[in-house]
């Protein structure tokens, strides 16, 4: 395509600059002419556009395109000389070109005369003024325009793989915003939500809990300590499920106290509760009179059994030994050691060898030490004999001997079993620990010695087994429980405990000595055991312990 053709649309646009502009040189020269001769320029200018309105047409057009062809030619003369600027020192590229400077020379009165006299001639001066100036003004024009036209495509054009990078980072920001404010409403929704349902089911327990609104109603017997603290009712209503939010409870008990609704503390004694009460109930239940008021204080021996507990109780007059046989027959499903056991339709005593051995203080029956022979239930006083006794145990094992017993592969019912069997067979500890390495032994032998062969557990089915199984009213057999116990009929660990351990023997268990001994035997009189890696070696130990 011809480059003029090219050029045509940006000439006609500086042309069209240059007619906008020309009143506005004409104006700018004005303020340069004297006042006294505004009006006689003023009728010049007229009559001159009169002339210029009476000129025919067609010779305004010829004028027009001789301007044009001047400026075309000027645009050339002025890329020439910017072409030759550009190759110019760059301290000389402010210098204008000689020929540009005389074009655009300024006029002053001082180097101006009339024409023949040497005096000034000012409408000459204005002329050529305002002649100097329109056409500086003119090159300035095309200056600017011929840069404007050469900078414009460079400042507007772009390739189509920049335009869709920046299109395509843009959509990026976009998703990545939109992400994180759909993340940020989540979870501003989900931390909402997580503590107005948490809130709204505290509220709804502790509204039913004041109430005594319960699903399952029932009637326990609590007992509390001497001159008990708040801290210390809470926790035994919690423990025996009287009430689910102690907090709540012990905040209604200081408000109550504040209002001058309860004027006394409360005391210690045996109180029988429901889970249908609500606070007002238990409070003023708890501070009745008391129902017993005497304290005993009874030791549970290690080795003692279930049997021998309860009559021990009856003894002491805290309450029937047949009635506190219900909470050792059967589980009781309180405390968190009750999770590990699992019915055993062969055990006699469920809860044989968990009533821990300790010194504990029970309340006295009054009803049973003023006559023995009662008819009075002490089915209440049982239970809450029992709680207790249960409660110490479930304390006394800590974590590191279930980890332990993990280690030994023995469930919780096994490690009681075995440490009863420890205890009932010797006394002292050191023993206690080579008795123990003794079972362990025969129970690692791979089936060599696959009887632990005790005669303490015989003991215990002669004693404790044969004699009240009748009472019972089991579904199982006698001789299945009787050869589920006797370690000279069984194989491994027997169906239950034969007695209830101290720590003593559960720690011998648990931390037993490393020996090779597969035989012990006891002197009965002495009290002296003997240990032996062979039958050949146990066989001369029954003969020093008089055995045989």
């Amino acid at each position: 395509m011809d480059n003029n053709q090219d050029k045509q649309p940006y000439k006609d646009e500086l042309s069209a600059i240059l007619d906008r502009n020309r009143d506005k040189y004409e104006r700018n020269a004005r303020p340069n002419v004297p006042k006294e001769d505004r009006n006689t320029r003023s009728e010049a200018f007229k009559e001159n556009r009169s002339e210029k309105s009476e000129e025919p047409k067609e010779n305004r057009s010829s004028k027009f395109d001789a301007l044009k062809g001047n400026l075309n030619k000027k645009l050339e003369a002025m890329k020439e000389s910017r072409n030759a600027k550009a190759e110019t020192p760059k301290e000389d590229r402010n210098t204008k070109p000689q020929a540009v400077k005389d074009d655009v020379k300024t006029y002053t009165p001082e180097n101006q005369t009339a024409p023949g006299t040497g005096e000034l001639n000012r409408a000459e001066l204005v002329e050529d003024n305002s002649a100097a100036l329109s056409e500086e003004q003119d090159l300035r024009d095309v200056e600017f325009a011929e840069t404007d036209i050469e900078d414009r495509p460079r400042r507007t054009k772009k390739s189509k793989r920049a335009i869709e990078a920046e299109k395509k980072l843009k959509r990026q920001r976009q998703a990545w915003f939109t992400a994180v404010r759909i993340v940020l409403g989540i979870a501003v929704s989900g931390f909402v939500l997580f503590f107005g349902v948490k809130l709204g089911s505290g509220i709804y327990s502790a509204v039913t809990d004041y109430a005594g609104i319960s699903s399952n109603e029932f009637e326990v017997q609590i007992e509390l300590p001497n001159n008990p603290s708040l801290d210390q009712v809470a926790e035994i209503l919690s423990e025996n499920g009287i009430i689910s939010t102690p907090d709540f409870f012990k905040w209604y008990v200081e408000k109550k106290k504040e209002d001058k609704d309860i004027v006394t503390d409360f005391v210690g004694g045996q109180f029988t509760l429901s889970s249908s009460m609500n606070y007002g109930t238990i409070v003023s239940t708890l501070l009745a009179s008391k129902t017993q008021t005497i304290t005993v204080e009874v030791t549970i021996v290690e080795g003692m059994t279930a049997y021998d507990i309860g009559q021990l109780l009856e003894e002491n007059f805290v309450c029937k030994a047949s009635d506190f046989q219900k909470f050792y027959r059967d589980k009781m499903d309180v405390y968190d050691f009750e999770k590990r056991l699992l019915v055993n339709t062969h055990k006699f005593n469920q809860m044989e060898g968990y009533l821990f051995p300790d010194k504990y203080e029970f309340y006295v029956c009054n009803e049973l030490k003023d006559d023995p022979k009662t008819d009075k239930d002490t089915s209440k006083e049982a239970e809450v004999a029992a709680k207790k006794i249960y409660s110490n145990f479930n304390s006394k094992i800590s974590k590191s001997m279930y980890k332990k017993m993990n280690e030994l592969g023995l469930t919780l019912d096994e490690f009681v079993t075995l440490s009863s069997m420890v205890q009932a067979e010797v006394s002292n500890t050191e023993d206690m620990k080579l008795v123990a390495s003794v079972f362990l032994n025969r129970l690692n032998s791979n089936g060599e010695i696959p009887k632990l062969q005790s005669d303490v557990t015989v003991f215990y089915v002669q004693d404790y087994i044969e004699p009240y199984y009748k009472d019972y009213g089991l579904t199982t057999s006698l001789a299945v429980i009787s050869n589920s116990y006797d370690t000279y009929e069984c194989d491994g660990v027997p169906a239950g405990a034969i007695c209830n351990p101290g720590l003593d023997a559960m720690s011998a268990v648990l931390d037993a000595a490393e020996t090779d001994y597969y035989y012990f035997c006891a002197n009965m009189e002495t009290g002296e055991t003997y240990f032996a890696r062979t039958i050949e070696e146990h066989e001369a130990n029954l003969v020093l312990a008089g055995l045989a």
